[in-house]
């Protein structure tokens, strides 16, 4: 989809230059593709070419390690707590986080995605917000983190709300955390610690954080099918 708005850009004689986006926010692997646009705000063709690059030569084990040796260690591990019960993770001290580990992803983030870049965008008014949401298991709460210009305000709604923060790595991998398949992570809010999973589980369309950060025209593309009204005319998605 990035790939085509690219091409319409420069078939419109816009070769280079800034993203069309001024806000930018995704869920689950959506938020890593919307932290890595976000990131190359200032030259929008450059940053779709890497992520396109990313998702073409993609590999399973650029976000789990997948040699059988791995998949065989961890799965026996899960296995064994869950049907040996707690007792034996506590005599063993084991740590059961997940079913996969998912350390391959974070190596690829800090690749594909250089966070440290965001502060001087925003600064220079290339980009006003990215936002990331994930689900947060210990309250029960989809949260909203947003980085973007000071002028920028958090909203709460029932149970959702929204933090301004600096967006990190631990962001992404929490909201792309696939529940049991891949680890919890830790992230703070109010000084104290939360464990979060995947936003999908609640938020498949993340249009109400742009919203909320001023956007006032937004592109949404569908990547399921549609279902069309009959008589009405009207597009239910």
């Amino acid at each position: 989809m990035i790939e085509a708005i690219a091409d319409i850009r420069r078939s419109c004689g816009q070769k280079h230059g800034p993203n069309p986006f001024s806000i930018i926010t995704g869920t689950s692997a959506g938020a890593i593709n919307a932290a890595a646009l976000a990131c190359g705000a200032d030259e929008f063709d450059l940053a779709v070419r890497r992520i396109v690059y990313v998702w073409k030569h993609f590999k399973t084990s650029q976000v789990y390690e997948s040699d059988v040796l791995s998949v065989i260690r961890t799965g026996a591990r899960w296995l064994s707590l869950l049907s040996l019960g707690w007792l034996l993770a506590r005599w063993r001290r084991l740590k059961p986080r997940s079913l996969l580990d998912n350390s391959p992803l974070e190596q690829l983030l800090k690749t594909l995605v250089p966070l440290d870049r965001l502060p001087g965008l925003i600064k220079d008014g290339h980009l006003q917000a990215l936002a990331v949401t994930a689900s947060s298991y210990s309250s029960g709460l989809h949260v909203t983190f947003f980085q973007g210009s000071e002028n920028l305000k958090p909203w709460i709604r029932s149970q959702r709300l929204a933090v301004h923060d600096l967006i990190t790595h631990e962001h992404l991998l929490a909201s792309s955390a696939i529940p049991f398949l891949f680890p919890a992570m830790p992230l703070q809010i109010d000084g104290r610690t939360e464990y979060f999973g995947d936003g999908s589980m609640r938020q498949t369309a993340p249009v109400a954080p742009a919203i909320h950060l001023g956007a006032e025209r937004i592109l949404v593309i569908g990547a399921g099918r549609m279902q069309y009204g009959r008589a009405s005319g009207r597009v239910r998605v």
